[in-house]
């Protein structure tokens, strides 16, 4: 048996109240709270992806100062630091995107390569086959379109089964002859004959040379991801209101009943012999949502910006 459990003050007592709940009325908030639960853990992986790319390259652009600060022009421990510390950052950014689009989008195949089951966040959200199709379209559309991405997830394969990304870097500044001006330089490049040696595919590399800029690859990486992101986000938005809403009206109606506004009502299972708080209508967790998609509102495309430094005139 589920109840709903609330405290109300009756002069200077604080007296429980019950309201039993029908299977129908618990299964409703059941399913609005697993909507909810599953929306906020999957915003907060997409945060965490965004997060530590933004760090890496904060990192690479702090670097680029750094050696243009440097007198000394070279420096084996201070590269090996920089390499290791460069290493760990897009290692852990692929290894979260890796995390990220497993969530949203999975095919499990068998040993002899057949898909078995499809899992997919949105699906999980809106139990819609049609969403599935959707999703995967979607996602098809960007590896045919987005060769950054398709290098990306190469590239997160290789660091796992055969190396890190980062074997050197150039960094420093570039004179141009005809203006005399010079201009700071940090590049990452991959090794494309290291990458096929680690496993990637050499038609997965045919758009690029010898050498692949990783800042670029993981750009349009991290983009492709934006681009999903905001897709599901699209998809459940209308499931995500709904269940706010079925929680919401049930909050309303206690309170409604009882006059009064409730900091707390508890859904408990009574058949336990402890009645287990199975969870509550307070939804004010449900904030660091609305905050993550208010922080991450956009299609995050670094390739359009170009940082300059000075005002210009």
């Amino acid at each position: 048996m589920k109840e709903l459990h609330f405290y109300i003050m009756h002069g200077h007592v604080l007296v429980t109240h019950r309201i039993k709940l029908s299977d129908n009325e618990y299964l409703e908030l059941s399913n609005a709270r697993k909507v909810l639960s599953r929306v906020l853990n999957h915003e907060e992986l997409y945060d965490q992806v965004i997060e530590s790319y933004v760090d890496a390259k904060s990192v690479m652009y702090e670097m680029s100062v750094r050696a243009i600060s440097n007198s000394v022009t070279c420096d084996y421990v201070k590269n090996h630091d920089c390499r290791s510390k460069l290493n760990r950052l897009f290692f852990n950014s692929l290894n979260l995107s890796k995390l990220y689009l497993d969530d949203h989008y999975r095919e499990h195949k068998n040993k002899d390569g057949n898909i078995e089951k499809i899992t997919c966040f949105v699906n999980k959200i809106t139990d819609s086959d049609d969403d599935i199709k959707e999703i995967k379209k979607h996602r098809d559309k960007i590896f045919n379109e987005n060769p950054e991405y398709v290098v990306g997830c190469q590239l997160r394969n290789y660091v796992q089964h055969a190396s890190l990304p980062v074997r050197t870097f150039t960094s420093g500044f570039r004179t141009r002859p005809e203006n005399n001006q010079n201009f700071a330089v940090f590049h990452v490049p991959l090794d494309k004959q290291a990458l096929m040696d680690g496993g990637v595919k050499k038609n997965k590399l045919s758009n690029y040379g010898d050498k692949i800029d990783l800042h670029e690859i993981m750009d349009g990486y991290i983009y492709a991801i934006s681009e999903m992101h905001m897709k599901s986000r699209s998809l459940v938005k209308n499931q995500m209101d709904e269940s706010i809403e079925v929680i919401n009206a049930k909050r309303r109606q206690v309170e409604l009943e009882y006059d009064c506004l409730l900091d707390d009502i508890d859904v408990v299972d009574t058949a336990s012999e402890k009645d287990d708080r199975l969870f509550s209508l307070n939804l004010e967790w449900f904030s660091v949502v609305k905050h993550l998609q208010s922080k991450n509102s956009h299609l995050l495309n670094f390739k359009r910006y170009t940082h300059i430094p000075y005002q210009q005139v």
